[in-house]
């Protein structure tokens, strides 16, 4: 089966919240095998399509996102340091996965100064002070 036809087949149950669940399951279990950016967001054209027949926006948008924030980090995971501006546009979950588990000290300086939250700051700051962490 393609993604798209396994998507439109999460889609078909009548629970629209349970659904939603599942792809963003998918989407997740997929951005964690990818090899780069480059192959989720092939696979991510392929899907969104399908995800356009939720009702609800929030539900839809929130797919969005989560593809944007695995997007995001697999850049990062290639090399990428992002800006502020970048790591505005991800969502706080993203950023304290990055907090969380970033080894890159450029990564955990953005998160430090630029986090969302306080916590994330917070986490960052502590594993950047850290000696077990590699250069980007």
């Amino acid at each position: 089966m393609t993604p798209r036809v396994d998507v439109a087949a999460i889609l078909r149950d009548t629970d629209e919240m349970g659904a939603k669940t599942a792809v963003v399951a998918l989407v997740d279990r997929t951005a964690m095998t990818a090899s780069g950016p480059a192959e989720l967001r092939q696979w991510s054209a392929g899907i969104l399509p399908e995800v356009e027949r939720l009702e609800t926006e929030g539900h839809r948008e929130f797919i969005r996102r989560r593809v944007h924030d695995w997007l995001f980090y697999l850049s990062l995971r290639a090399g990428h340091v992002p800006t502020p501006a970048e790591l505005a546009e991800v969502t706080d979950w993203m950023q304290r996965v990055l907090a969380e588990e970033s080894t890159s000290p450029a990564v955990l300086a953005l998160l430090a100064e630029s986090g969302s939250r306080k916590k994330i700051r917070n986490i960052a700051k502590s594993r950047a002070a850290s000696h077990e962490l590699r250069t980007p």
